[in-house]
């Protein structure tokens, strides 16, 4: 059975930030920041909100994605 509990580190002891209903004995634990985690949840969060509102339909034709036409000046200026 694993587990995902919220805790601190005071500097010496890694307390849990609520109660914990474990059984007494030996526990493997894994660490991880938070705020590194955070920080990815941020960004799946960013990421999924930008994939799921699609751009409308933009059509841009071939002859205007070629090379000339993509690096010089726009006419009438």
């Amino acid at each position: 059975m694993a587990i995902v509990i919220r805790a601190h580190f005071d500097g010496k002891v890694i307390v849990p930030d609520e109660p914990l209903d474990l059984p007494v004995g030996p526990l493997v634990a894994e660490i991880r920041d938070a705020s590194a985690s955070e920080a990815r949840r941020r960004v799946l969060e960013t990421w999924e909100a930008f994939t799921a509102n699609p751009v409308p339909d933009v059509h841009i034709s071939d002859e205007s994605l070629r090379r000339e036409h993509l690096y010089e000046p726009p006419r009438g200026l």
